[in-house]
């Protein structure tokens, strides 16, 4: 029977990080251990407490009843355990911090930077809006500290931490009259209108590298920038429009609807990328934690 005694915080960290990303590989990249070690830990931790804290689904895990209940008591000790080093800290932290973030995914990570402002008030932070490649070479230059992106292919003077993935769907109109089925399939789009995002996007390039076919008997292709920016033209009846998975919940609406496209189209990451061996203030590190984590 697990008591205070017996805890493993190693295990309770690993189920909190796999609860919360929804990953064992992301969290295993979070703590540098293999994906066995951290499915160990959290197949040990069951054992302890003498239930299920995931059903296992293929390629897929899902909280139990249960395992809900304890992720809320987890959340309160780590929160806690927070707020303990914060306050046995000798002085507040200081200094600055230069973060940039794409304009389509701002709004996924401004809670999560909120969250860090507000556990370290005196830290400056200065936010700038870069496309990826931009992103890159402010960070040669040493005008931010981290990018937050889509970086498919990195110099060897960067390196990368995962904090997300996406995959790609299908928003549409319930009411489009061109649409006869529901939902719709990518089969459906032929000689429609269909947005997508702008050639020169990461996102683009999966898109015509696994969906070359739909995308070439569409009537025609419009870019949009961003997700709002797609849901917007969707709304208003333009079209049907391929946008981030991570993007639907806050596009879904009664005039915009969505299916998923599968894994077969594959994932795209979002990653914090930085200058190896550069320098930066220590809650630099507290900052990518937050960004990992799914709450907020």
């Amino acid at each position: 029977m697990l008591d205070i005694d017996t805890l493993d915080l190693k295990r309770l960290r690993a189920f909190h990080l796999v609860a919360r990303q929804g990953s064992l590989r992301l969290a295993a990249a979070r703590l540098k251990q293999s994906i066995p070690a951290i499915s160990g830990k959290i197949r040990r931790l069951e054992t302890d407490l003498g239930f299920d804290l995931f059903e296992r689904l293929p390629n897929k895990l899902v909280l139990t009843v249960a395992g809900e209940r304890f992720l809320r008591e987890v959340d309160a000790i780590f929160e806690r355990a927070e707020q303990a080093l914060q306050t046995l800290s000798r002085r507040a932290p200081e200094g600055r911090l230069a973060i940039s973030v794409g304009s389509d995914h701002a709004w996924y990570f401004a809670p999560k930077i909120r969250n860090f402002l507000n556990r370290y008030p005196s830290i400056e932070v200065n936010l700038r809006v870069y496309k990826s490649a931009d992103a890159i070479v402010a960070l040669d230059k040493g005008e931010v500290d981290i990018a937050l992106g889509i970086f498919p292919d990195l110099p060897k003077r960067l390196e990368r931490e995962t904090v997300a993935e996406t995959g790609l769907s299908l928003a549409f109109n319930p009411k489009d009259p061109a649409i006869r089925r529901r939902p719709p399939a990518l089969a459906d789009l032929a000689r429609q209108r269909l947005i997508v995002p702008p050639a020169t996007t990461t996102t683009r390039k999966l898109i015509e590298r696994t969906l070359g076919p739909h995308i070439a008997r569409a009537g025609m292709l419009l870019e949009a920038p961003t997700c709002e920016t797609a849901a917007t033209f969707v709304e208003a009846g333009v079209g049907s429009a391929i946008v981030h998975t991570l993007c639907i919940h806050r596009l879904r609406s009664r005039q915009v609807q969505a299916v998923d496209l599968g894994p077969r189209i594959g994932k795209l990451a979002f990653s914090v990328v930085h200058r190896k061996g550069a320098q930066r203030i220590p809650q630099a590190n507290d900052l990518i934690e937050t960004l990992a984590h799914d709450g907020g």
